[in-house]
């Protein structure tokens, strides 16, 4: 879809939107995607046998902010105006608990901050892209799903369900092609059961560890396995493709 893009040719016009509609936006990725709701540093769910867990340096970064936050929370606690020792004590438990639920961000938080303004830029073939400060993290076709940015995806790899495809297929997806259900069943390929058609999904290559596109199944994994053949991904984006080469839209 974005094999060939180009700002000055195909976006028609940038803007800010209106709050009712980022919230409206931010509640439709949020039920997509139910992932953006788990908390921003807490383990991806056990049962997510085809997602990789997100990364351990951001589950210790953010504890580490809360251990901080929570520290120095105690100490200016300890210097109030009444110095009852049990009654500042006592303070400083119940201060305690909110100022470290303040840092149960959940993933959305991080990806889009409440505080931040979503931009929108309408581009050909009914394409719109949201950003933030000029950088894409989420696009649109017509009416269909909220589609991630590959880059945003990276950061969290558990975002969409697994996809894999054996190396023989990696050249055609940097292609730009669509992939097809053999590349899927192959030895080196994996396809989940119980996905449903129009799952969008994180494309992933044998011998790769980071997703190299995000596409949409055509048919359902049941399908797909006792077909055999013909178109299994449509491919949305991918490494290489003009949109991961966009670094702002301005």
């Amino acid at each position: 879809m974005f094999k060939k893009f180009s700002v000055r040719d195909d976006v028609s016009s940038s803007t800010s939107l209106k709050s009712s509609v980022q919230r409206h936006i931010r509640t439709g990725f949020c039920e997509q995607i139910p992932f953006l709701n788990l908390p921003a540093y807490s383990e991806t769910p056990k049962d997510s046998k085809s997602q990789p867990t997100s990364s351990e340096p951001k589950e210790e970064e953010a504890e580490e902010e809360v251990t901080k936050s929570s520290g120095k929370g105690g100490k200016k606690k300890g210097g109030g105006k009444k110095g009852g020792k049990n009654k500042g004590g006592k303070e400083e438990v119940e201060e305690a608990a909110p100022e470290g639920e303040e840092q149960q961000l959940a993933v959305i938080d991080e990806i889009w901050p409440k505080k931040d303004a979503l931009g929108i830029s309408k581009c050909k073939d009914h394409i719109n892209i949201y950003t933030l400060d000029g950088v894409p993290i989420l696009w649109q076709h017509f009416d269909g799903p909220f589609i991630p940015s590959l880059k945003i995806l990276h950061k969290y790899p558990a975002m969409l369900p697994h996809v894999q495809i054996d190396r023989g297929a990696i050249k055609f997806l940097l292609a730009g092609a669509n992939m097809m259900a053999p590349g899927l069943l192959s030895k080196g390929g994996h396809l989940p059961d119980g996905l449903p058609a129009d799952t969008v999904v994180a494309i992933h290559a044998e011998g790769k560890e980071s997703a190299c596109g995000i596409g949409k199944l055509v048919a359902s994994s049941e399908e797909i396995k006792k077909s055999g053949k013909g178109i299994a991904v449509e491919v949305l984006c991918y490494i290489g493709d003009d949109l991961w080469l966009l670094e702002k839209l301005t």
